[in-house]
């Protein structure tokens, strides 16, 4: 049993050894079946293989190999915006893949934070991407992040930490003892106003005609 490339008649296989140089070819046979094995696969292993029996006549088998191009995705890309103080979440999501990554590293503005000893911040691998969790987001947290599985191409998003501004205290309702002499001028005197010209009887019921 021979596997022969067609796309170039590169002879590959020749029973059970590899005859090519490139060692990404080898053969599982088991009783009658010889499988042709092709190790990390790219996209220019795409084409036609020819198993050749020799018999008398030769038999001879094809098959079209097609590559799909395995990616990843991150969930709420481009742009993701939290709260200061909020929870992160991010999930890197294998598309097309046919095996679990080996690793996914992932990167914030370019530099790899997987190993990285921060309190709060976790990467965990899972059966089909990985996931990676700030649990109290800083402004230090803003950026590009970059998740790039062994297996697949790599995807990224931008995180917007988004500073909560204080309220002033008179917004939440604070003490009133903190305002100026002048506001609370300001405010006795509209409201004595506005009792005033609640009081005052219109000048159709002072004169009737």
């Amino acid at each position: 049993i021979t596997w022969v490339r067609r796309r170039d008649r590169q002879l590959l296989t020749v029973g059970t050894s590899t005859h090519s140089i490139d060692k990404r070819f080898m053969v599982r046979h088991s009783s009658t079946d010889w499988q042709l094995i092709i190790r990390a696969v790219t996209v220019d292993d795409a084409g036609i293989y020819e198993c050749q029996v020799t018999s008398h006549p030769v038999q001879r088998n094809f098959a079209r190999l097609k590559i799909t191009e395995a990616y990843s995705i991150i969930p709420g890309a481009p742009d993701l915006h939290v709260k200061q103080g909020s929870s992160l979440r991010l999930e890197c999501q294998l598309m097309a893949a046919t095996e679990r990554p080996l690793y996914v590293f992932w990167y914030r503005q370019g530099r790899m934070i997987n190993y990285d000893e921060e309190p709060g911040v976790d990467v965990k691998l899972t059966t089909n991407g990985s996931i990676l969790t700030v649990n109290k987001t800083k402004l230090t947290h803003n950026g590009n992040y970059t998740c790039a599985p062994s297996n697949a191409k790599a995807a990224s998003v931008t995180v917007h930490v988004i500073e909560e501004e204080e309220k002033p205290a008179a917004m939440h309702g604070g003490d009133r003892r903190n305002l100026s002499p002048a506001i609370l001028a300001s405010n006795f005197l509209v409201s004595l106003l506005a009792a005033v010209s609640w009081r005052i009887p219109s000048f159709t019921n002072l004169y009737p005609t």
